[in-house]
């Protein structure tokens, strides 16, 4: 088993979220799966426009690499392993968790996936009640505060709607093209 999607078991059969089966269509790639040196490395270079993770060489092909993923290719490469999917218990704690780029990309302020980046995330789930839910509508992310709008908009491309998903392509081709 790949672990790329969650099925929750109900007896003898198994249940797929629908926000399961959109999240690996838009996110399947060929090829060997990035490891966490270059996982950092991408981030760095689509945040900042510098890494220290790589040699010269190393972050010259990471760059081209970059320029010429697909956003899909580039959300599961970065995404792998970093993501759940939660519930908050009301609809007053998932407004807390709006994403900072939602005003940026357009998008407003209520309703659609909500997003949570932090660095200790099973610390931060407990602490705010989210229950595991694999069609949840917020993103945690496990990922540092610089990382923070890149790994939002992958979240947003990832989990979101049609629309916070056409949103967040524009802004990560954006920065994919930056690099």
């Amino acid at each position: 088993m790949s672990g790329r999607i969650v099925a929750t078991k109900y007896g003898t059969s198994h249940a797929i979220s629908q926000r399961q089966v959109q999240a690996l269509e838009r996110t399947a790639h060929r090829g060997r799966n990035w490891t966490d040196a270059v996982q950092k490395a991408a981030l760095d270079l689509l945040a900042t426009g510098k890494t220290p993770e790589l040699s010269s060489t190393e972050r010259s092909r990471l760059k081209n690499r970059i320029r010429s993923l697909d956003v899909g290719a580039l959300a599961g490469q970065i995404l792998r392993g970093r993501v759940s999917l939660r519930r908050a218990a009301s609809d007053e704690a998932t407004r807390r968790f709006v994403s900072v780029l939602a005003s940026e990309l357009g998008l407003s302020a209520g309703g659609g996936l909500g997003v949570l980046v932090t660095h200790d995330a099973s610390r931060v789930v407990r602490r705010s009640r989210l229950g595991l839910d694999d069609s949840g509508d917020i993103a945690v992310v496990e990922g540092d505060e610089v990382h923070r709008r890149v790994l939002e908009a992958l979240a947003l491309y990832t989990y979101g709607d049609a629309r916070e998903c056409s949103a967040a392509t524009q802004w990560i081709t954006s920065a994919q093209e930056a690099v």
